[in-house]
């Protein structure tokens, strides 16, 4: 399937582009837009959404829906490499194109917004206030992910970064992670023997982070059920790596599926994409159904949604026919839908401080068709710093990983895809 997105520099390490990966990566950072225009604007308190009120905190779920993304892309290779007894990718270059695609456009905003007060969290005295950070202390502390290991910087900088703090231990745990499966299935001599020890770090990370969700439950709980933003160690543990590992895990589960799918080796019968939708929406329900108010991120609802959208991502990336795809699949590669995608990570680090300085200097009006006009204004000034911050910055720090002379081993797979949380 040619890309729509060719045109926008959408160029995977090696092999060819996934189709679908880039829609789902544009729904994921498009649902927290909303969740936080919603949320962090006067027209929170007057609009009236009815039905879509309640749908609201469900947004969230699209950071969920970036960990798991993250597991699929990142340990497919790996995986790859594990199943079929062949020489895994090069760990330094997994690093050097994890630095590229991560680093760069983050260092280029956090200190943009920094500088203009773009309402990025900083500390005075103790406590987290909105406004200018310019202490190198702290620049530095929020630059290295550093902000999440204690209660008074917890939310230091651009607020939606803690998750890249997740991100940033998960990138590196997994070389880890594949030593382990490495040496589990280097002694199997059959093929059936090495997928076991490829999904060997996604059971482990999923004990991990069911661990890590009862520690923050039960020996250090919040104050109250939706605490997980204050000051305190039930916070830090509630954002921590520990409480989010199993997050990860389904996603990685489906890598090593779509392994024997690109092997011919995965048969599926027909009814299994409708059992596999109506279980996703299952799910969906019935975590919606058991909580109210806002998402837990230390309740095993998330390891559910995770294991929905594991699902949703199986029904993209493991099609029945490579050369006609499906609904779903047409439908997340609209061109519109793709550009976001393509653009998602700049997305994800502008939208929150520009939600807050465009509060802060008036330029958002309150009621129901407030939500409306306030979601318009920040879609408009997001897509556009957005586009600016990959063609300037994404892009060229992308194309470093080409350059010549810098050839190692690549990727087993053909199709992957650069991951961004």
């Amino acid at each position: 399937m040619a890309s729509p997105s060719s045109g926008l520099g959408v160029r995977p390490s090696s092999g060819g582009r996934l189709p679908g990966i880039e829609g789902l990566r544009a729904f994921a950072a498009c649902s927290i837009l909303v969740f936080h225009t919603w949320g962090w604007s006067p027209s929170a308190q007057s609009a009236r959404l009815w039905r879509l009120e309640r749908l609201m905190p469900d947004l969230t779920f699209g950071v969920v829906l970036f960990f798991t993304l993250s597991g699929f892309l990142l340990y497919r290779p790996f995986a790859a490499a594990v199943v079929r007894a062949t020489p895994r990718p090069s760990i330094r270059r997994y690093f050097r194109n994890r630095a590229l695609r991560i680093l760069p456009a983050y260092w280029v905003i956090l200190l943009a917004c920094a500088a203009i007060g773009a309402a990025l969290f900083w500390d005075s005295s103790g406590r987290l206030v909105i406004g200018h950070m310019l202490d190198p202390g702290l620049l530095a502390r929020a630059a290295f992910f550093l902000q999440g290991y204690s209660p008074d910087t917890l939310l230091l900088g651009i607020g939606p970064a803690w998750s890249l703090a997740v991100e940033a231990v998960f990138y590196c745990a997994l070389p880890l992670l594949v030593v382990l499966a490495v040496r589990l299935g280097r002694p199997c001599a059959t093929r059936a023997g090495r997928r076991w020890a490829a999904l060997a770090p996604a059971l482990l990370l999923l004990g991990v982070g069911l661990s890590g969700k009862i520690a923050a439950g039960h020996l250090v709980p919040p104050d109250y059920p939706y605490g997980g933003y204050d000051q305190n160690w039930h916070s830090v543990l509630e954002r921590s790596f520990w409480c989010q590992a199993d997050l990860f895990a389904f996603g990685m589960v489906v890598a090593v599926l779509r392994v024997d799918w690109e092997d011919g080796l995965l048969r599926l019968p027909r009814w299994w994409r409708p059992a596999a939708a109506a279980a996703a929406i299952a799910i969906y329900l019935f975590t919606t159904a058991t909580w109210t108010g806002g998402q837990l991120s230390y309740s095993v609802s998330n390891t559910l949604m995770s294991g929905a959208f594991a699902l949703l991502l199986a029904l993209v990336v493991l099609q029945p026919s490579a050369a006609t795809p499906t609904r779903l699949v047409r439908f997340l590669e609209l061109r519109a839908i793709v550009a976001a995608g393509v653009i998602s990570y700049s997305i994800f680090l502008w939208h929150e401080p520009l939600i807050r300085w465009l509060n802060k200097h008036g330029a958002f009006v309150s009621g129901t068709g407030g939500f409306f006009a306030n979601l318009g204004l920040v879609v408009v000034v997001t897509g556009a710093l957005s586009a600016c911050t990959y063609l300037l910055v994404e892009a060229p720090a992308l194309r470093l990983k080409f350059r010549p002379g810098r050839a190692e081993r690549t990727p087993v797979p053909a199709g992957q895809v650069e991951a961004a949380p």
